[in-house]
């Protein structure tokens, strides 16, 4: 007579655990990544977190009657050697009641009801991290103001608007400007505005628009540019010099005359170097020297010293004959903005080139960049 012997019980908790957690991981998971993609749906109101608790509910449900349609059958071969998670009916109703509708509401809760020591929930800690940060909305809102605006003044204050947030999210929609904007660099005052809000930028602008400037093809051809105004020189040079006479033939002491003509120096200097810039900005962009001369005056009004990388550009685009004059000129003043000593010689080469507009901005380059020469020497 033989006796069988029963097949040893489990507890099967393992199986059951996960069976209820994973539904409602599942599912919340699948709605705060769905939550990132619709811009209307706001976890941060009420009404947001009600619909979020209601879909979280009704998909944990429905996970888990398909993950345990999926285990049913691994279930029913254990038969009664499981104390936990069988496959009769009223032990899978009660574990789709908590894993569907019990534990959901249960998590909702208390994602939203426990406060952690930094003051935030873990709700609120979970939107943070999976939806969008604020600040990529508000730049990305800006810069779609910006694109549908129809006025060009609209348009440069949503572009100062870009410049003040600062973030690398506002970056990016100053290049979406530039990239899907056809009338930027048509327009001066959108034109200057773009290229001062990306020079506020500083370095992190520069591979970009290095990347911009190396797809254009030179042009091949020549435009008739005429030397750039001399704003100084038709306005103010002359009572400069009439200052700098009379100063020097008052009654007053020679170290009291010495200070004073320094001075004036320096207010000349200042005032020579701000009609520059205002030369440089007002210089037109005919044609397809729209975008090279936008890159170049924005490194010339970039806040950078020194930067071999730009400073070969320039070179390279001041020598090469395929580009237009207006663009080798702006060349020329980027090499004296970022260049030394080494490249004076360089830039008086460019004083026996047959082309007026490159002649003057040659000159303009060199009292440039003999002006820094001095500041550094005297600094030394």
């Amino acid at each position: 007579m033989s006796f069988a012997i029963p097949a040893p019980r489990t507890l099967g908790l393992g199986g059951l655990l996960f069976e209820l957690v994973l539904p409602v991981a599942f599912s919340a998971s699948v709605l705060l990544a769905l939550a990132g993609y619709t811009r209307s749906w706001d976890l941060h109101s009420r009404v947001g977190l009600g619909i979020f608790a209601a879909l979280l509910v009704m998909l944990s449900l429905i996970v888990s009657l398909r993950l345990d349609a999926f285990t049913l059958a691994r279930r029913r071969q254990r038969g009664k050697t499981q104390l936990l998670n069988r496959a009769d009916s009223r032990s899978r109703l009660a574990k789709f009641i908590l894993g569907g509708l019990a534990i959901p509401v249960l998590a909702f809760v208390a994602a939203n009801g426990l406060e952690l020591p930094n003051h935030q929930t873990p709700m609120s800690m979970a939107v943070q991290f999976r939806l969008p940060r604020a600040e990529a909305v508000h730049a990305e809102q800006i810069a779609a103001a910006v694109l549908r605006a129809p006025r060009s003044a609209a348009k440069t204050q949503g572009i100062l608007a870009l410049q003040a947030l600062g973030s690398d999210e506002a970056l990016d929609q100053l290049f979406r400007l530039l990239n899907d904007d056809p009338t930027t660099l048509k327009d001066s005052g959108e034109s200057q505005a773009l290229s001062r809000a990306l020079a506020s930028y500083g370095p992190r602008t520069k591979k970009t628009l290095v990347q911009r400037l190396a797809q254009v093809v030179p042009s091949g051809g020549h435009e008739a540019d005429s030397p750039p105004a001399d704003l100084f020189d038709r306005y103010f040079s002359s009572a400069f010099d009439g200052a700098k006479s009379e100063i020097g033939g008052g009654k007053a002491d020679a170290p009291a005359q010495a200070k004073s003509l320094e001075r004036l120096q320096a207010a000349r200097a200042d005032l020579e170097q701000a009609l520059r810039q205002i030369e440089t900005d007002a210089q037109p962009d005919p044609g397809a020297t729209g975008l090279p001369n936008f890159v170049l005056r924005t490194f010339l009004q970039m806040d950078v010293k020194q930067d071999p990388e730009i400073l070969q550009v320039a070179r390279r685009i001041a020598a090469d004959a395929r580009w237009p004059n207006a663009v080798r000129g702006q060349a020329l003043l980027l090499i004296a903005k970022l260049g030394d000593r080494d490249n004076m010689d360089e830039l008086f080469g460019y004083l026996e080139n047959p082309e007026p507009h490159l002649q003057a901005r040659a000159m303009q380059a060199i009292a440039a960049l003999q002006s820094k020469l001095s500041t550094v020497g005297a600094n030394r």
